[in-house]
């Protein structure tokens, strides 16, 4: 990473909450001398509660670009408004109810207002210009900002925002449930999953690399595949084959959840993942099957991330009785509860014309092999967004992105990383630079954008390259030989 960091002065802001037994909201400002009169704000990631410094690269950002500080941004972070400490769950802070608002929504408001005043003190003016950018949970706080707050930023990056946060951790919860029933866990058929999907779809994209790009068309082709390989007794029989338990959860795994009641703007499910790339670093294992079954404790070291996260869910959000059996529990009995959450926490809302009025831009990007959040969330969302505003104003103001062949918020996977191609899979990108173009000069980012993988030290030679396509469309493969995936200029933006 281009490291230099100019001179600039550092602020640490506690916020002090209204309820003396809450935990402080604590902030960072940095304002940079040589300013450029703009401002990045940085999203945070799971469930918060460790400062975020301003002080890093932007998201996707590759080695070569410099850190948004050294580019002159004053840059904001916060810790959302509770620290995590060593023994206690992550999520215990939700116990708290201010706590719970601060992270659900407002610490990121109050955060961003106290910037302002630092830099109408500090400058004497605010920031002509203020972006947003984030992953994961931070993408969620920066759709956060386009839906409840149009007026405060004029541009955002979400990269695999998890919108849907109630509907997302249900899910995520029932991945323990479903794969505690005998026989149904995956642990040890992850490589057979991985390699029955690849040999049934990645040829689709004109080159058998290891990624999926065509998602929609792979679908029919995977579950055939899938089903085929059913254990001749219905049992577990080992790692060539899956019982029908195994099936059951696959099933579920890929075909989401549907709720008895309404979330949030009337959704009623959650859409399951999307196949390809299950077995490279970050995927699977980590957030599906962990390295052991699940049991009564969702934080069992080995444990699988989604458990884990849904466990936090039931025990801390919904419940508020930390040694609630997740095992146990049913959406049906918690829907007041849940529907409240959802109203605070869910940025589902498909009006964005106060953000279109005001000049807002807005870039999204789904990692298609995301297995911490599904990517189809994203997807419905922008189309969400297209029915209730129509494409042509949309497309003055909103563009989504798709990456085959990365897990949840990558940046891209090294060459030489497992079940992927030998080059690796490339995803860098300079995001802030794009969205600074489209708010400043009305330079809409192009249809399909050149995505990267560098050395890390300079001069930072080129490794990979590849489209990134915009939604609805995947980077097809029109090399003459097949060693020829490594670069952008081999491949084209197709329909699926």
């Amino acid at each position: 990473m281009v490291a230099a960091t100019p001179d600039y002065c550092e602020l640490l802001i506690d916020i002090r909450p209204v309820d003396t037994t809450a935990p402080l909201i604590t902030s960072q400002v940095n304002l940079p001398v040589s300013w450029n009169g703009k401002s990045v704000q940085m999203g945070g990631g799971g469930l918060n509660g460790t400062l975020v410094t301003g002080l890093g690269p932007g998201r996707a950002d590759g080695p070569e670009t410099p850190l948004p500080l050294t580019r002159g941004y004053m840059t904001l972070g916060t810790d959302s408004g509770h620290q995590v400490s060593a023994g206690v769950d992550a999520g215990a802070f939700a116990l708290n109810d201010e706590a719970l608002t601060n992270y659900a929504y407002a610490a990121y408001k109050k955060t961003r207002d106290v910037g302002v005043q630092l830099s109408e003190r500090f400058y004497g003016h605010r920031a002509l210009k203020a972006y947003y950018i984030g992953g994961s949970e931070g993408g969620r706080e920066g759709m956060l900002m386009a839906q409840r707050y149009p007026a405060d930023f004029d541009g955002i990056v979400v990269i695999d925002p998890v919108i849907r946060l109630m509907g997302l951790w249900q899910f995520q919860l029932s991945m323990g449930q479903v794969q505690s029933s005998p026989g149904a866990w995956l642990g040890g058929k992850v490589q057979l999953l991985h390699d029955t999907v690849r040999k049934a779809c990645d040829a689709i994209d004109g080159i058998e690399d290891q990624i999926v790009s065509n998602y929609k068309a792979c679908r029919p082709l995977a579950e055939t595949a899938i089903a085929s390989l059913r254990c001749s007794s219905g049992n577990d029989e080992g790692n060539s084959c899956f019982s029908d338990a195994q099936l059951a959860t696959l099933r579920w795994t890929y075909g989401g959840q549907r709720y008895p009641f309404t979330l949030a703007n009337q959704l009623q499910s959650y859409p399951g993942y999307l196949y390809g790339s299950e077995a490279v670093d970050g995927a699977f294992e980590r957030w599906v099957t962990g390295t052991v079954a699940p049991g009564t404790n969702p934080d069992a070291v080995g444990g699988g991330r989604s458990y884990s996260v849904g466990g936090s869910l039931v025990r801390y959000f919904v419940t508020k009785d930390a040694q609630y059996n997740p095992l146990d529990f049913k959406a049906e009995d918690h829907k007041a509860r849940l529907q409240q959450l959802s109203q605070w926490m869910d940025m589902t809302d498909p009006d964005l014309s106060a953000f279109r009025a005001r000049g807002g831009k807005l870039i999204m990007r789904e990692n298609l092999s995301d297995k911490g959040n599904s990517p189809q969330t994203g997807i419905d969302y922008y189309d969400a967004v297209v029915a209730k505003m129509g494409q042509e104003k949309v497309d003055q103001f909103f563009m989504a992105y798709a990456v085959p062949g990365l897990p949840h918020t990558s940046a891209g996977l090294p060459a030489g990383s497992a079940n992927a191609p030998s080059y690796g899979t490339p995803g860098a990108i300079d995001f802030i630079g794009l969205l600074d173009d489209w708010v400043e000069k009305d330079k809409r980012p192009a249809n399909d954008l050149l995505l990267t993988s560098r050395k890390p030290l300079p001069p930072f030679d080129l490794v990979s390259s590849k489209p990134m396509c915009r939604l609805g469309s995947y980077p097809h493969y029109i090399g003459s030989t097949p060693q020829g995936g490594a670069l952008a200029t081999n491949y084209v933006c197709r329909p699926m």
